[in-house]
């Protein structure tokens, strides 16, 4: 019997069509679903990184319109293959969705913020990009 997948959010490089999604694919992620955090959550572009990053940083008590993330699935094998692939200052923790439920997704070290624009008024990182 296979051990059930593991839902990951991705908020930014990680999304479809961008340039680290690839790392995704690669383990044989599917992609769940598109949705939003919950409103307590704050969008930033990351200064100096290569391919451009956003951070996703949980404001307890602030009001937002959520963020958009894309909620993809991994086998366990593959769930730890990528988090230990990840270089900081992006870390995962669990996010809080807009319906309530919670998953494990990127979240970003709080010393990367210095030099990042807020960009949660886009909503989201590909809205943030074609803006």
């Amino acid at each position: 019997m296979s051990e059930p997948a593991i839902p990951i959010a991705v908020v930014g490089a990680h999304l479809s069509g961008q340039p680290l999604n690839h790392q995704l694919l690669e383990r044989a992620g599917a992609l769940l679903r598109t949705c939003r955090s919950a409103a307590d959550y704050r969008l930033f572009a990351l200064a100096n990184t290569t391919p451009p990053k956003p951070a996703l940083v949980r404001a307890p008590g602030y009001e937002g319109p959520g963020i958009e993330v894309e909620i993809w699935s991994l086998a366990p094998a593959a769930f730890g293959d990528f988090v230990a692939s990840i270089p900081p200052p992006m870390t995962i923790g669990t996010i809080v969705l807009e319906d309530g439920a919670a998953c494990k997704g990127f979240l970003c070290e709080p010393c990367a913020l210095e030099g990042a624009r807020e960009i949660t008024e886009y909503l989201g990182w590909r809205a943030y990009l074609n803006r």
